[in-house]
């Protein structure tokens, strides 16, 4: 980690460290306030001393730098001595794993990643044909970000689950009711082999649900709007559970032969 120390005002300067077991996954763990210190380089020090104790121990770690004034608040966390005293000189457990010297790819991991970019392509397809059938409405496509990991960071990798989702939106035409567009939706997906549940009507919103594969699509009219929103999910997987089909597809061609 860059100290980034050098020019900045250290006796009004908090440094909020934060820890977990991916650096887009992390957590808030304890603070080094320069407003509990009278002397800059003490708060330099421990800084210092603060990052080089997580790297020592192969932690996943950062810092976020604040400026704060006398009458700014607290953040609330254990202070590096504090926390030091805790987890490293008290042994407590800290909450977090250390980086593995050398990180595997668990079995089922690119089969997973090629499930999913397979299901984000056929999802999009399906939302988007969807869609299309408000006869000239106008089909937006808000998101589409591909695989993203929906559970906590692991430095295990077959602990993290993943899934895909997108996001469309249609304006029905002019003078054309958003209850009617809703209907040839939901008739689309219901002849596309999707399993259309009853609206949910409430008093600001109307929701139909479709799955299909566990796979989902939900259709979402804020009756405020002239427009329907829809939400195309699939399911949460990861790679264990690929590498137990594998297994089984191996022991079925080992009993075939």
């Amino acid at each position: 980690m860059s100290d980034g120390l050098s020019d900045r005002p250290d006796l009004t300067t908090v440094y909020v460290f934060r820890l977990g077991e991916a650096y887009d996954d992390l957590q808030p763990a304890f603070s080094v306030d320069g407003r509990d210190y009278t002397d800059p380089g003490a708060v330099r020090a421990d800084v210092q001393a603060a990052s080089r104790a997580l790297h020592e121990r192969h932690l996943i770690a950062d810092y976020v730098v604040s400026e704060a004034g006398p009458t700014t608040p607290r953040t609330g966390l254990l202070s590096w001595p504090q926390w030091r005293a805790r987890h490293i000189e008290g042994e407590e457990p800290i909450g977090v794993r250390p980086r593995p010297a050398r990180r595997v790819t668990p079995a089922g991991w690119h089969e997973m990643g090629r499930w999913l970019e397979h299901s984000q392509r056929w999802l999009r397809e399906q939302v988007a044909a969807a869609a299309a059938a408000v006869a000239s409405g106008r089909v937006s496509l808000l998101s589409d970000m591909g695989p993203q990991r929906v559970s906590r960071g692991s430095v295990v990798l077959a602990e993290e689950q993943y899934r895909v989702d997108c996001n469309f939106l249609v304006v029905p035409p002019p003078g054309h009711p958003v209850p009617d567009a809703l209907a040839a939706i939901a008739g689309w997906l219901r002849d596309s082999g999707w399993a259309v549940a009853e609206p949910l009507e409430k008093p600001t919103s109307t929701t139909v649900v479709a799955t299909n594969a566990g796979h989902q699509i939900a259709l979402v009219w804020e009756h405020r709007t002239h427009s329907v929103s829809l939400l195309g999910t699939s399911p949460t997987v990861d790679a264990a559970w690929f590498a137990q089909q594998q297994g089984q597809e191996g022991q079925a061609d080992a009993a075939d032969v």
